[in-house]
């Protein structure tokens, strides 16, 4: 209750339906192009690779197989958590300034490490290590591939197309994945460690891919980054500091986006994640796993079409509605049968990505672009500081009543708690 609280306080939002302006900024002179079609064909191609994750669909149940308790299997969910909290604002700093294409091919380089350990790991230290070495590499990601094509269409002078082009890149990511979940079909074929070895190959091709975009130069200060020494990258990193402070002071409603994005967001992962242990308590094959994931990525999909669609007069009303069906979905998942826990999470990863696509959206357009990564990341840090007590805490309640489904149903009544208490504070 204590979170639903702090959404009275923290996420009560203006009333009118102008919530946002483009940032005024003195826009750098470009004196190069971008060839946009061929930047968006680059930035889909990698979206689809890197989106073919595997071992989404089984790697709770791969884990329980050999022997880890729900407990350890959170336990190394919260390392993955803390890795980001420590490392997410970091380096989308060093993506604000070094350059988002440097982030982007090191954080596939990192992936590639991170399913090599993974394949290889013989107990729980290392299988922490490859998580932790994962949640580093999607830092790099996180922030750094929105604010590159915000960029790119802001250099184009396209930067309106943005909603329809980050939601053609959710689509393809999640098709992606739900196409990569029919691995589990696979599994007596490939095994724990071979998974990891495949995975290790998409991400190599996306990494390729990210290899041939271009950096997208829109202000003089992406524009100076080449003439920067490295003894200069200190004094950088600290203005920087300075500056987005003073830019989430000077704009509470892109502090209030953050927190309420952080909140919502935690069930997106837990529900797909403890899901499958679930379906195994309730006697589903493993090689079956791959069905509740094909369809939570085409609830996704089908997510994203509907957000193209919805035009929220406030978002504290549409925070509201959301944080209800995602709280009313969670709780199905934990708590209905197989299907109608399917179709729970269903609800869950359908609404959110409703819900982000108009808050990322929002957010992109409340900062400036010299900071864009930056206070992307920190978006994605306070989800991380959420996720870190929360995903032992889910596990350790499955523990505890022996069924995988309690600490969901349980986290479903406190996201809906947030919803109602949202309204309430609007009301009086």
């Amino acid at each position: 209750m204590r979170r639903a609280a702090l959404l009275w306080g923290v996420f009560v939002l203006p009333g009118n339906g102008a919530l946002f302006h483009a940032e005024a900024e003195r826009v750098f002179p470009m004196n190069h192009t971008i060839h946009l079609k061929k930047q968006l064909r680059c930035i889909y191609l990698s979206n689809f690779f890197s989106g073919l994750r595997i071992t989404d669909a089984v790697w709770v149940a791969l884990l329980a197989a050999r022997g880890f308790s729900l407990w350890e299997i959170g336990l190394a969910e919260s390392v993955y958590h803390i890795v980001s909290l420590l490392c997410e604002v970091p380096s989308g700093m060093a993506a604000d300034l070094l350059g988002r294409k440097r982030a982007l091919v090191t954080g596939g380089i990192l992936a590639v490490l991170s399913s090599l350990l993974m394949a290889f790991a013989p107990g729980l230290f290392l299988i922490c290590a490859a998580m932790g070495l994962n949640a580093l590499s999607n830092t790099m990601f996180s922030g750094t591939d929105a604010a590159l094509t915000y960029d790119s269409l802001k250099q184009a002078g396209q930067e309106e197309r943005y909603l329809s082009v980050a939601a053609n890149r959710s689509q393809i990511g999640m098709l992606a994945s739900a196409l990569g979940s029919l691995a589990s079909t696979l599994r007596r074929f490939l095994r724990f460690s071979g998974f990891y070895l495949v995975s290790a190959l998409f991400s190599s091709i996306s990494t390729l891919a990210m290899l041939l975009l271009k950096e997208p130069v829109v202000t003089e200060a992406q524009a100076a980054r080449s003439s920067h020494s490295l003894r200069e990258l200190p004094g950088q990193f600290a203005q920087l500091v300075r500056d987005s402070a003073a830019a989430l002071h000077g704009c509470p409603l892109a502090a209030k986006l953050i927190a309420a994005d952080a909140f919502i967001s935690i069930p997106c992962y837990l529900t797909k994640m403890f899901l499958q242990q679930r379906l195994v308590e309730l006697g589903w094959p493993t090689e079956w796993l791959f069905l509740p994931l094909l369809l939570g990525g085409a609830a996704c999909v089908a997510g994203t079409e509907i957000g193209r669609r919805v035009h929220p007069h406030t978002l504290r009303r549409f925070y509201t509605v959301c944080a209800l069906l995602v709280g009313g979905g969670t709780f199905l998942v934990g708590a209905a049968p197989a299907w109608g826990g399917i179709l729970g999470m269903m609800l869950v990863q359908g609404v959110l990505e409703v819900w982000l696509l108009h808050a990322d959206q929002r957010l992109n357009a409340l900062i400036s672009s010299d900071q864009r990564a930056t206070l992307i990341s920190v978006d994605s840090m306070a989800y991380s500081i959420l996720m870190i007590p929360a995903s032992p805490f889910v596990g350790a309640v499955g523990d505890l009543f022996g069924q995988a489904g309690a600490g969901l149903a349980l986290l479903g009544v406190l996201t809906a708690a947030s919803g109602a208490a949202v309204l309430a504070k609007r009301r009086s």
